[in-house]
Parts: structure tokens; C-alpha cells; sequence
């Protein structure tokens, strides 16, 4: 399937018009990928190999990319945690600009404002992903975005194209992932696919009230979000989980443990906090 600019909604048309894909993996994995997502080539001289100094400016901006998403809450990722884990078995895709083409604002977050820094490529979005064992199964493991540093220069549903084209960049059948009840990211995942709970409490994981799901992915559902006419999910569920209720996860836990199967369906916000959400959850089994 090839997606054109004038078959998306005018936010990710503009995207795809002013950003050019990147990609960050080792060159051996280069066959397993799809270089040409939905038809979007991605320009040789944008695919980095991580262990060669070319790719050290891009890299500098992934960390920064980082920083702005997750640096306040405990989950930064040291350099060679990105490099073990992602950069190097798995990949790094995203859209980004060369530095010139970029406001002051995201010049000096990037710190690439200084003129000998015009031509430096500048990752704006990511999405991390790690190869699992299990035939065509990937975990994702970090998705950010540059909108989070600008308001006046935020480019509206960078999440969401980056992650639907990494999907396909990797020929993903199962992704699996992990994140916390309270995250602000929760619909953008979830828009992706039907979110299938493993569990609902994680103390393996820094913030315990994580919880780990997996999508089984449909090419027409992973696309849908990005078209003019699709619409959110806003019914459905029988119950709903509360992100700053612990005890109400930790019993869904326990269904799960004990062979119980769940659908999350659909996210309700309670006022302008992510911590005071409810999910909503369809019983499978």
C-alpha cells in the first residue's frame, strides 16, 4: 500500500511535504527492512549506521529528542542503553529537517544555533523499536517527538506518522510495548491497533503502574488515524481502570495472572491531568 500526501489529513500531508524520513540501525539488518514505507523512500544519505562517526550529529539529536520527552520522569536513556538496545539490533526511524530550516527555538534546544551547524540533519520525531525472538515481534521502546520543546514551532501528529511508518519500516506483525496508566500518549498507541493487556502491573519497570500490551497489526487499522475521515473510538468498554487508583490496577493484575484476557478500548480524560484518567477495558474472557 503507498500513501500519498493528498490521501492523509492536511497535518500529516504537511509532514511528509516539509520532513524527510531518517533511519538509525546497523547496516546488517538493512535487508530484514523496508526502506520504502507506504512508498516513502528513505534517502540513502539519511540512513545512519550507528557504529560510524557520520551518524554521531543525528545521534546527539536523538538524545536531545530524549531528553525533551523523558528527561523529568526518570527514564533517560544513557548513551549506550540507545545504542545496545536500539540503534544498533533494532532501529531508529523518525522525520526530520537540516538545522537551517528550523526556527530559533529548536536551533538552541538542539544546540545546533551556531552557523558552522546549517547543514546538520536534525531528527525531530523517533520511534525506537527492538527486534524480539518471537517470529515478526518487536518491541517499542521510546516515542518522541520535538513537540514538546516548541509551541511555535510543533508539528501536529508527529507521533503518529512516525510511528505508523516505523511499524511498516520493520514489518511488524506483533508489536508489543510498554507504558504507564497516566501517560498522555495513550490514545496516540492506541489508535493504532486493538491494545491487548499482558499485564497491569509491572515492579520489573522503574514506575511500577506500568502496564505491557501488544497490537497484532492490520495494515488498515495502522493507516486509519492518518486519513480525514477517521474517527476516535469513544464507547465501548465494561469497565474502566483508574490511573491514580493503584489498588484497582493492581486487582486487574491479578484477573490477568489468573488467565483473565482484556481489550483496552478507549481513554477517558478527567480535567486537564493525564494522572486522574480513566481507561476504559473490554473483558475478552
Amino acid at each position: 500500500m503507498d500513501l500519498r500526501p493528498e490521501d492523509l489529513s492536511e497535518r500529516y500531508a504537511a509532514i511528509l511535504r516539509s520532513c524527510s524520513p531518517f533511519l538509525v540501525t546497523y547496516p546488517g539488518n538493512l535487508p530484514a527492512l523496508d526502506l520504502q514505507p507506504f512508498g516513502l523512500q528513505i534517502p540513502r544519505e539519511h540512513i545512519y549506521d550507528p557504529t560510524r562517526l557520520h551518524s554521531r550529529h543525528v545521534i546527539d539529536g536523538l538524545h536531545h529528542l530524549d531528553a525533551f520527552s523523558f528527561g523529568g520522569q526518570e527514564m533517560l536513556m544513557p548513551r549506550w542503553v540507545l545504542f545496545d538496545c536500539g540503534e544498533f539490533p533494532g532501529i531508529v526511524f523518525g522525520f526530520g529537517k537540516p538545522a537551517h530550516q528550523l526556527g530559533s527555538d529548536l536551533r538552541k534546544a538542539y544546540r545546533v544555533d551556531l552557523p558552522e551547524f546549517d547543514d546538520v540533519f536534525v531528527p525531530l520525531s523517533m520511534w525506537v523499536a527492538i527486534r524480539c525472538a518471537e517470529d515478526g515481534a518487536w518491541f517499542g521502546h521510546n516515542l518522541s517527538s520535538c513537540n514538546y520543546v516548541t509551541s511555535t514551532e510543533a508539528l501536529h501528529g508527529m507521533g503518529t506518522i512516525t510511528k505508523v511508518y516505523a511499524v511498516q519500516v520493520a514489518k511488524i506483525a506483533k508489536q508489543y510495548g510498554a507504558t504507564q496508566w497516566s501517560s498522555n500518549s495513550l490514545n496516540l498507541h492506541l489508535s493504532l491497533g486493538d491494545m491487548l493487556l499482558l499485564n497491569a502491573y509491572t515492579p520489573a519497570h522503574t514506575h511500577p503502574e506500568t502496564f505491557t500490551y501488544r497490537i497484532d497489526v492490520d495494515e488498515k487499522r495502522l493507516t486509519a488515524p492518518l486519513r480525514p475521515d477517521w474517527k476516535r473510538e469513544q464507547t465501548g468498554g465494561d469497565r474502566f481502570v483508574s490511573a491514580d487508583d493503584p489498588a484497582s490496577i493492581r486487582a486487574l493484575h491479578d484477573e490477568i495472572e489468573a488467565g483473565g484476557k482484556f481489550r483496552l478500548v478507549r481513554v477517558e480524560r478527567r480535567g486537564e491531568e493525564t494522572g486522574s484518567q480513566r481507561l476504559w477495558i473490554e473483558t475478552r474472557s
